[in-house]
């Protein structure tokens, strides 16, 4: 075509080297597709693939990016002479549009092949001659493991199929491996389940309580404060059942239609048209409802189940009222024989909606704080800057169990280097920072207190006393007095935190003891105050407003973002260490974007040092 690229020297290069390769038979040459912007080869392969399901030679399709040797590499079984079946490792192999020579079911090379079974192989190349021919290869090895069954051999990390799924919505649950034992333990094979609209995001359903048919409760998932505050008239019911094991049609195919689905189910111990019968007669509104399926599932191939996986789709209109056609009677057994023609003998296509795991382990594969920080309860003093970004980054690491006290309201100045926003302002920072805590983190229990600590609010107010960690961002003086003259019950791990003019240095206190240990406080950090406070008097310090002069202090947000996680990192070591008494100042290097630890004795010392 006239719009279509000219072919590269570097795609030249790349065909070139694989003429007369061993098991290549090229079929004809690249050619632009417009429709998918690349360029294509058809090319056949020949694999060792005796004693399988698998021909020796196959026809394939690769899409080549229009930026060869980058960007994407795709093989495609062809529609004739390619493989038909859907295995593991590769998408759905579906037919695709008919205009097309190819099917869908892309091969995935690109992961780490000696993980998938296949053998090791030098890392992918970049130059022309060599990439095109590393993923022939690549195709070739794949074709040979997958007629030996070694894609998923005992000990790789489990993989569910490619599921297609519809819409735009999905269904979020919470599943851990400890929870396995209350789904094995019950007899229950199918009931109802409560799903709750996630707030502010209408896409999103989150699974809460499943009961029996008869409404005995079988397994309630503890969810935090987002979830929990769903009013009672925006939940709704759907039915849920679960089957032995991982419905599929082998080699490793999603059931795409109703019938392929009763036959996954059936070798997985459940009859889906007894299942659906025991619904249908009240789903008969006129209305589509949702369902879900539930599968025990391993972390290793061939190891043991270790937590439920479910599958959410979307179940017809039944029969209902005089809506069922003409032949039928107006009864249930009238209504549920129209439902099984419709949905198999008509081999209706399934509707799945993505689904997602939100258990904590899940949510935190990509970073976590330690464990003995995420199962404490927190009380954070001082929603300030420093404060909200703190907490921010705990929530986000996984503590779920917060104390917030402040007695203070945002102000529109606040905005600067705080994480509320402009909607929160003359609200309270402690149920403000609350809110936006409770967006971050769906097992998140936080309590908001719009107060300043005393010695009054500590003793009225239960879960101060329940805190395991005492978090400080006041930088008050008279703060640090009252934990001084509180006690708990055995010892807390107290961590005072504050910065200096525009977060120049940071200092971190952490102690652990009954009580705060004032008089250790002071006689490791009063020379740096002190130091801080000399550095201030020469400081021009900003005002906000007019009127009486009132200074403010000065701090950019990337400045509250670093000091805020450098705090972290040290809130991190000392909850693993619990010092007795530990003072860690650091200081932000001249002309440098990062905190150094100066001292964690005296300013003396620090400043001797070379």
């Amino acid at each position: 075509m006239s719009d279509a690229p000219a072919l590269t020297d570097e795609l030249r290069l790349g065909r070139r080297a694989l003429d007369g390769a061993a098991g290549v038979e090229l079929l004809d040459e690249v050619s632009w597709d417009p429709e998918e912007h690349c360029w294509v080869l058809p090319l056949r392969l020949r694999a060792d693939t005796s004693g399988s399901a698998i021909p020796e030679w196959t026809d394939w399709y690769v899409l080549i990016d229009e930026h060869y040797p980058w960007g994407r590499i795709d093989f495609l079984p062809s529609k004739k002479g390619g493989l038909e079946d859907t295995y593991p490792h590769q998408r759905l192999n579906r037919p695709g549009p008919v205009a097309r020579p190819w099917r869908e079911g892309r091969l995935c090379l690109q992961t780490g092949l000696a993980a998938l079974g296949l053998r090791v192989r030098a890392e992918e190349p970049r130059s022309p001659e060599a990439r095109l021919t590393w993923h022939v290869e690549g195709a070739r090895e794949w074709l040979e493991t997958a007629a030996r069954g070694l894609l998923l051999s005992p000990g790789h990390a489990f993989e569910l199929p490619d599921l297609p799924t519809y819409g735009n919505q999905q269904v979020v649950f919470r599943e851990r491996g400890e929870d396995l034992g209350t789904w094995m333990g019950s007899p229950e094979r199918r009931g109802w389940v409560e799903l709750l609209p996630v707030p502010g995001n209408p896409r999103l359903l989150a699974a809460n309580a499943f009961s029996s048919l008869d409404g005995r409760r079988v397994f309630s998932p503890a969810w935090g404060d987002l979830l929990r505050s769903v009013p009672r008239q925006r939940r709704f019911r759907v039915p849920w059942m679960r089957c032995d094991s991982l419905p599929i049609l082998p080699p490793y195919a999603p059931p795409t239609s109703w019938p392929e689905l009763e036959e996954a189910l059936r070798s997985r111990g459940l009859d889906l048209r007894k299942e659906l019968q025991a619904f249908a007669s009240r789903l008969r509104d006129g209305e589509r409802h949702l369902c879900l399926i539930g599968f025990p599932i391993p972390e290793k191939v061939g190891g043991p189940d270790v937590r439920m996986h479910w599958w959410a789709l979307r179940l017809p209109i039944f029969a209902h009222g005089d809506n069922a056609p003409r032949g039928y009677r107006r009864d249930e057994r009238s209504y549920w024989r129209h439902d099984e023609v419709h949905l198999f003998e008509r081999s209706l296509a399934l509707e799945w909606l993505r689904t997602d795991n939100w258990a904590p382990e899940e949510l935190r594969s990509r970073g976590a704080l330690p464990e003995p920080l995420r199962s404490s309860w927190v009380l954070l003093l001082g929603a300030g800057a420093l404060g909200s970004a703190m907490a921010e980054l705990l929530v986000r690491g996984g503590v779920s169990r917060l104390v917030i006290l402040d007695g203070d309201v945002l102000e529109a100045g606040n905005l600067v280097r705080h994480t509320l926003e402009l909607t929160d302002v003359r609200h309270s920072k402690a149920d403000a920072l609350a809110r936006r805590l409770r967006s971050l983190n769906p097992d998140l229990q936080v309590h908001a207190f719009r107060k300043n600590l005393n010695e009054q609010t500590a003793r009225s107010t239960w879960l101060v006393s329940r805190c395991d960690i005492i978090l400080d961002c006041t930088a008050s003086d008279e703060v640090l007095e009252t934990l001084s003259r509180l006690t708990w019950e055995g010892d807390r791990l107290f961590f005072s935190t504050s910065f200096g003019a525009g977060a120049r240095r940071l200092l971190c206190f952490s102690a652990t003891s009954p009580s705060f240990p004032w008089g250790e406080f002071w006689k490791q950090a009063e020379s740096w105050l002190q130091q801080e406070y000399e550095e201030l008097r020469r400081t021009e310090l900003p005002r906000e407003g007019l009127g009486c002069w009132h200074p403010v202090f000065p701090a950019r947000a990337d400045d509250v973002a670093l000091a805020g996680a450098v705090a972290v990192k040290a809130l991190v070591r000392a909850t693993v260490a619990r010092p007795a008494a530990r003072l860690d100042v650091y200081e932000r290097e001249e002309h440098a974007d990062c905190f150094r630890g100066v001292s964690h004795v005296s300013p003396v010392q620090a400043h001797a040092r070379p």
